[in-house]
């Protein structure tokens, strides 16, 4: 317990230490209190990267091919989930990709979830250049593979899906799923260029600037979203 103005500063600063109070006065305590509601009112997005897969150890472009993770991706995912600060609330994946879903199973074991299946979510579809390696890319297509890897929204691979129509695709799951889930943790298990995308919709990137990114492949990314950011995305 605690009486007077005095003792609320000592009082908070105990129980949150990270809430720096330069003096135990009321104002500190007000000010204290609404930092700690606007860090509770932010929407968290962690980001899994579900790979790799036996084709990405293969240097083969995988696009939307279903095939599971290698063992060494279990294992780097499960340490990756002990080494998070913060458990997610819910999980979304793509069902229908095995990576995704073997990413999103080890997400919901870890934090006692179910996952909840967002199609929209699935990875860039490469059509005829899926299972090809890079070298065999480079060799039957040459200057059209370079100019994918350099400038990807000016190429589209034969029968696959154009790069602008994959940044709205899933950016339109990201507004579905953050309409259902302000002031939270939401885990995301994507395929690498999928998540590159999902992190440049969420920091409201242009497809240009989504496109210089796109060949990168972190293990994993968390954004944070807060209350005038989310209504600004989801609106």
């Amino acid at each position: 317990m605690y009486s007077g103005r005095g003792d609320q500063g000592d009082w908070l600063q105990k129980r949150l230490p990270w809430i720096h109070i330069a003096e135990p006065s009321y104002r500190s305590l007000q000010a204290g209190i609404q930092r700690l509601l606007l860090l509770a009112m932010q929407t968290r997005v962690v980001i899994f990267s579900a790979g790799p897969t036996p084709w990405d150890d293969e240097s083969r472009l995988v696009g939307n091919h279903p095939l599971p993770l290698t063992a060494g991706a279990v294992l780097a995912i499960k340490q990756l989930l002990d080494a998070q600060p913060m458990p997610a609330s819910s999980v979304y994946r793509p069902a229908a990709n095995e990576a995704c879903d073997q990413t999103a199973q080890l997400i919901a074991a870890r934090y006692d979830l179910h996952p909840y299946d967002e199609p929209q979510l699935e990875a860039v579809r490469f059509g005829l250049w899926q299972g090809l390696t890079r070298d065999e890319l480079g060799h039957r297509f040459g200057k059209v593979f370079t100019q994918w890897k350099n400038r990807p929204l000016t190429v589209t691979p034969p029968d696959g899906e154009p790069l602008a129509d994959a940044i709205t695709r899933i950016g339109d799951a990201l507004k579905r799923i953050l309409r259902r889930n302000r002031g939270v943790t939401v885990a995301l298990a994507l395929r690498p260029m999928a998540m590159q995308i999902a992190i440049g919709v969420l920091q409201r990137q242009s497809p240009r600037q989504i496109a210089e990114h796109l060949h990168e492949s972190p293990p994993t990314a968390t954004l944070e979203l807060d209350l005038a950011a989310l209504r600004q995305f989801i609106r």
